[in-house]
């Protein structure tokens, strides 16, 4: 409590040594409750941020480290798919590829022959599996013919596509597209899969460049992304952190239900939105994070935030400020 001069002048009972000393307690007490009052809110403001994850903030789920998950999803009440899953059911299929037949001949309990009874019906059960993967060699052959006119030797042309004497087919490229592209596996893997299921171990030099060129026939369809995108009228927006030769850059995300595009970028903001060219040209509504980059006047969008954001915050709160 601050004391006014006349309530010191009082409780010293008008000796001026006192009420200097008076005076002075109280500036340090009051000094003291100051710097009290900033440390406590200096030290909730540490604990929040050792207790912040992907679940109760912004931060991406990749700074979460070994930290046990919390499941925010909401119970089933029995073990099946959660709420509002459709499932995948595992249903019969009306042309099996084989059928094996197994007859019975004795009967189980008075061990007569069935042998001439006619059969009443099948009781069906169907496996479904995998064949056992094999590399398929297709050899290609060009002719070659001596001209009788000019007595050349001439010769047939090998397609576009066969450009060596030996070399891996389109069906290897595409599955190393896939697992790097999408399922995030290294090339060093990739290779030891093949090597694994087939017995040939393609190269990393060689699954890279199957990426790359798969990359180019792509070309293409990436402006079809962009487009089904820009008229999209809700749009999806984040961006998450990778390394690129050991280097930080950034993998940029637009998407709705149907269609995603993807950039990588070394800038996360202003630089990257611009040379990834969506952004700028988007009119519709965007939903986003809180990130500032979103929310510069060039921009023409209509902004919504995320849920899934805000939930988390909400979250925070409750965690570290005790309110419902």
């Amino acid at each position: 409590m601050k004391l006014t001069p006349e309530q010191i002048l009082g409780i010293s009972k008008g000796d001026a040594e006192i009420a200097a000393f008076i005076t002075m307690l109280t500036q340090t007490i009051e000094h003291q409750a100051e710097r009290i009052e900033q440390l406590e809110d200096r030290v909730k403001d540490l604990e929040r941020q050792l207790g912040q994850n992907s679940k109760n903030s912004s931060k991406p789920p990749s700074s979460d480290g070994m930290r046990k998950p919390v499941n925010q999803r909401k119970p089933s009440g029995k073990k099946c798919a959660p709420k509002g899953h459709e499932g995948h059911t595992l249903r019969f299929s009306s042309l099996p590829d084989k059928t094996v037949e197994y007859t019975i001949s004795t009967c189980l309990l008075c061990a007569s022959s069935l042998e001439d009874e006619p059969g009443l019906e099948w009781e069906k059960r169907q496996v479904f599996d995998l064949p056992k993967p094999r590399i398929v060699v297709t050899e290609h052959r060009v002719q070659k013919k001596c001209c009788p006119n000019c007595h050349t030797l001439q010769q047939a042309s090998f397609p576009a596509e066969i450009k060596a004497p030996t070399q891996y087919g389109a069906s290897v490229a595409s599955w190393a597209t896939y697992l790097n592209m999408y399922q995030i596996i290294p090339l060093e893997r990739i290779s030891q899969f093949f090597h694994d299921l087939t017995g040939y171990r393609p190269s990393e030099a060689t699954l890279l460049t199957s990426i790359k060129k798969m990359s180019e026939v792509l070309e293409p369809l990436e402006d079809v992304i962009r487009n089904q995108l820009l008229h999209s009228p809700i749009v999806h927006a984040d961006e998450t952190g990778l390394r690129v030769d050991g280097k930080g850059h950034w993998l940029h995300v637009m998407s709705n239900s149907d269609w995603t595009l993807l950039g990588v970028h070394e800038s996360r903001g202003s630089k990257a939105i611009k040379e990834l060219d969506f952004l700028p040209r988007f009119t519709n509504t965007l939903v986003h994070d809180c990130y500032a980059t979103y929310f510069k006047e060039v921009y023409c969008f209509i902004h919504a935030l995320c849920n899934a954001h805000l939930l988390r915050e909400c979250i925070g709160i409750e965690t570290y400020d005790k309110q419902p």
